[in-house]
């Protein structure tokens, strides 16, 4: 794994928090154009994306380090953008490292709405994933089209981020 250097990567952090609860971050309902445009204005150098998730194993908040894209589908059809290249490399593209502390975990992303049996589910868990979204995957895609590091939060559903983790959040930026 290659070193991060902090004084570069933590430098112009945007927030996006797609689970609408968080003070001081950009409160998106979920992925679509508004985060597209958000990102490819000015794209930053590190995304802070939190979103929330289930079937964890253990229900308690992760970092993302990978994911596996379950979605049928990508953002980065169309016309290309000039931000960047239309099939951008994604190994590496996660910084868990920001915030040790926290276990680290692969997403599957799922398409919105889209919400699986308990056997569908020890399926997606035999592929290698800890839990399931639908935001973060897609809004990687469009942060590595942009030559973002992305530092992925996944917070159980029905659970808020604790204070601990906020403010461990919030000395990074």
């Amino acid at each position: 794994m290659q070193a991060i250097d902090n004084n570069t990567i933590l430098k112009g952090i945007k927030k996006i928090d797609f689970t609408c609860s968080l003070d001081g971050f950009k409160h998106i309902s979920k992925f679509g154009s508004e985060f597209i445009e958000l990102v490819r204005t000015k794209a930053p150098q590190t995304l802070i994306i939190v979103d929330s998730g289930f079937g964890f194993k253990n229900n308690v908040v992760h970092t993302v380090s990978d994911h596996i894209n379950l979605t049928g589908d990508n953002p980065l059809v169309g016309p290309n953008d000039p931000i960047g290249e239309r099939f951008p490399i994604v190994q590496g593209i996660y910084v868990p490292e920001l915030l040790p502390d926290l276990p680290k975990g692969i997403a599957g992303g799922l398409a919105s709405g889209i919400k699986p049996t308990e056997q569908e589910l020890s399926l997606i868990r035999s592929l290698g994933v800890d839990f399931c979204c639908y935001n973060l995957v897609p809004a990687m895609l469009i942060a590595a089209h942009a030559k973002c590091k992305v530092l992925g939060i996944v917070v159980p559903e029905k659970q808020k981020l604790d204070n601990k983790i906020i403010d461990q959040i919030m000395s990074l930026t």
